[in-house]
C-alpha cells in the first residue's frame, strides 16, 4: 500500500499549508464525514498532534471555521437533517431524536418504520427516512445522475438514515447488539460484504477492549485536563468511582453491546466503508458517487467525560489514525484525486459544568426533582383553572388541545403564563417558547431565528422551556447539548481535496449550505425547497 504524505508539502500559514495546484476534474466520489458531537476546538487544540487522517485533510482543505447549525434544538436527528437534506429539521419535521406523534399519540423515533422489517439480523429495529416528504444530497445525485451509487454508513440509524436521503442504495447502521443492520426500506436483503463484516465482528477478539493511551503521559496533561474530574461519568458499575485511564468493561460483560462506546467503534465504522467501496466499486466511473458515514463513538465518548477530557483527547488521536488510514485505502483503490471530502458535526456540546464552574463561569445542571416538582404544580393548576389538563405532556414539552381551549373560550395566554410561572422558578429554565409567536413573529435575532428554523406548524409542541445558557439536563454526570447556543451549535466544516490549497475562511456558514455546495462543486442545480446556499470552493 503506497503512503500517503501527511507532512507539510508547502509554506506553513499558522495551522495550514498554502501550496498551490486545483482539481483538473469533478470527483468520482464524494465523502461525507460527520463526526457525532464533534466542536472545532477538537480539532484544533491538537492540531500539532495529528499526523494521520485529520492531519491530511486539514492539509489539503479549505476549514470554514465560523459553521453553525442554524436551529434550536441541537440533537443527532436535526443536525444530520440539516446537512443531508440542506433543510432546517423544522420544516422537514425531524424535530428530535424522538417526539410525540400528534396522530399516533405516542413517542415515536424519528426515523421509525412501523411498515418496514429488519434486515441482516432477527435484532433491532427497522428504520428510514420514509416518514418525511424531503429530498436530500443522496437524491439530487442520482436524479441527475442515475448511475450513481449513495451508501450511508452509521453508528446510529438516525445518522445512516438522514445522511442516506429518501432513497439510497444501502442505509446500514449499528444494532448496538454486535450487527450492522438495515431495513427492508432500503434492500430486500444484506449486502454479503455486510454479512461477512458481521461474522468477522462477532468473531473477532478485541485485544484493544482495554482502551488504552496513544501518547505519554506527560502530553495528556498538557493538551488536557487531570485524567480522575468529578463530573466524568464512570464506567466501572462495578467499582468505586474512577473515571481513569485505563478503562475496560466488568468481567463477563459482552463488548459489542458497548462497542460505540469505545474509540475503535470508530476503526470498525471505516472498515465497514472499504467493504462497501471495495464491494460497490464506488468512485470508479464517471457518475458521482456519494459516501456518507455517521462516525458515532465520539458522541458517547464526550457524554461521559466532556470534551476537554484525557479520554476525548485520545479519541480524537485514534480517530485521526483510523482515518489515516482510510484516506490510504481510498487513493490505492481510486486515487485521492478522484475523491471530495466534507468534514463536520451534527452538533457540539458543552463542557462539563463542574469544569466551566471551576473556570469561574456560570453553569450548572438541571435538578431533576426541582423540575419535576414545577410539573406538577402546573399540572394540579391546570385542573384547578379549567377542570382537567388543557394539553398532552411530554417532559417539558406541553402539547395543547387547542380544539378544546377554543371550544371552551379559553384565553391561552392564561396557559402560556400559568406554565412560564412555574418553570422559570427551577433553576436552569431561562424562559418558555412559545409556538404561536415564533411562527408569526418577525424576531431576527439569533435565538428566534434559530427556534423558526426549529419549529414544525403541526408536530412542535405549543408550549416548551428554553434553558439558560451553560445549563444542561443531564445529571449528575456526564456533559450534554441541544440548546440553540454557540457552544452546541458550532461545528467544523472542512472540504479537502488532494489539490486544494489549506486555508482558513471565517465567513459564516449553515450547516444547511453543505449539500447545496457539494451539488454545486458537481456541477448540479440546487432545489428550490433547499434552505442551504452553495458557495464556491
Amino acid at each position: 500500500m503506497k503512503k500517503i504524505a501527511f507532512g507539510l508539502v508547502c509554506a506553513v500559514t499558522l495551522n495550514f499549508i498554502t501550496c498551490t495546484g486545483v482539481p483538473s476534474k469533478p470527483p468520482t466520489l464524494v465523502v461525507l464525514l460527520v463526526v457525532d458531537q464533534m466542536r472545532p476546538d477538537l480539532l484544533t487544540r491538537f492540531d500539532d498532534l495529528y499526523k494521520g487522517g485529520f492531519r491530511w485533510l486539514i492539509d489539503h482543505g479549505i476549514w470554514f471555521t465560523n459553521t453553525h447549525h442554524e436551529h434550536s434544538y441541537t440533537a443527532t436527528g436535526p443536525g444530520h437533517t440539516a446537512i443531508g437534506f440542506g433543510q432546517y429539521p423544522g420544516k422537514v419535521g425531524v424535530i428530535g431524536n424522538s417526539f410525540y406523534d400528534r396522530t399516533l399519540k405516542k413517542n415515536v423515533n424519528c426515523v421509525e418504520d412501523p411498515k418496514a422489517k429488519v434486515v441482516g439480523s432477527d435484532r433491532g429495529l427497522a428504520r428510514s427516512a420514509s416518514r418525511y416528504d424531503a429530498k436530500g444530497l443522496g437524491d439530487w445525485i442520482k436524479l441527475k445522475h442515475p448511475r450513481s451509487k449513495v451508501v450511508s454508513i452509521g453508528g446510529k440509524d438516525r445518522a445512516a438514515c438522514l445522511l442516506g436521503g429518501k432513497n439510497p442504495d444501502q442505509a446500514i447502521y449499528y444494532n448496538q447488539l454486535g450487527e450492522f443492520i438495515s431495513s427492508d426500506y432500503y434492500v430486500d436483503e444484506l449486502p454479503t460484504w455486510a454479512i461477512k463484516f458481521n461474522e468477522e465482528l462477532k468473531t473477532r477478539s478485541y485485544e484493544d477492549s482495554l482502551w488504552k493511551k496513544s501518547l505519554h503521559d506527560a502530553l495528556y496533561l498538557e493538551y488536557a485536563r487531570e485524567d480522575h474530574y468529578y463530573g466524568e461519568e464512570d464506567n466501572y458499575l462495578n467499582e468505586q468511582y474512577s473515571p481513569v485511564f485505563p478503562i475496560g468493561i466488568d468481567p463477563g460483560e459482552d463488548p459489542l453491546p458497548i462497542l460505540m462506546g469505545t474509540p475503535w467503534f470508530e476503526r470498525e465504522i471505516l472498515q465497514l466503508t472499504k467493504y462497501a467501496i471495495s464491494e460497490e466499486s464506488l468512485g470508479l466511473d464517471n457518475a458521482p458517487d456519494l459516501l456518507s458515514i455517521g462516525l458515532s463513538a465520539m458522541d458517547w465518548i464526550i457524554h461521559s467525560y466532556g470534551p476537554y477530557s484525557q479520554e476525548a483527547m485520545d479519541a480524537c488521536i485514534k480517530l485521526d489514525g483510523y482515518l489515516g488510514n482510510f484516506i490510504e485505502f481510498l487513493d490505492d483503490k481510486i486515487g485521492l484525486d478522484n475523491v471530495l471530502f466534507a468534514l463536520t458535526a451534527d452538533h457540539g456540546g458543552l463542557p462539563l459544568p463542574e469544569y466551566l464552574k471551576e473556570k469561574g463561569q456560570k453553569a450548572g445542571r438541571i435538578n431533576n426533582e426541582n423540575m419535576n416538582e414545577a410539573l406538577s404544580w402546573i399540572d394540579e393548576e391546570s385542573e384547578e383553572l379549567f377542570g382537567k389538563r388543557l394539553y398532552h405532556r411530554e417532559g417539558g414539552n406541553f402539547f395543547l388541545d387547542m380544539g378544546m381551549i377554543k371550544k371552551e373560550n379559553i384565553d391561552s395566554k392564561q396557559i402560556y403564563d400559568m406554565i412560564d410561572k412555574y418553570l422559570t422558578r427551577v433553576e436552569g429554565i431561562d424562559g418558555i417558547a412559545i409556538k404561536e409567536k415564533i411562527l408569526n413573529g418577525n424576531d431576527t435575532t439569533k435565538l428566534f431565528s434559530r427556534l423558526k428554523n426549529m419549529t414544525h406548524p403541526e408536530k412542535t409542541p405549543e408550549v416548551f422551556p428554553i434553558v439558560t445558557h451553560g445549563y444542561l439536563y443531564r445529571g449528575p454526570f456526564g456533559t450534554s447539548h441541544g440548546t440553540p447556543y454557540d457552544y452546541d451549535t458550532h461545528v467544523p466544516l472542512i472540504f479537502s481535496r488532494k489539490g486544494f490549497r489549506g486555508k482558513e475562511n471565517s465567513s459564516h456558514r449553515a450547516t444547511v449550505d453543505i449539500a447545496p455546495t457539494i451539488a454545486t462543486y458537481l456541477g448540479m442545480e440546487i432545489p428550490k425547497d433547499c434552505d442551504g446556499k452553495g458557495f464556491d470552493l
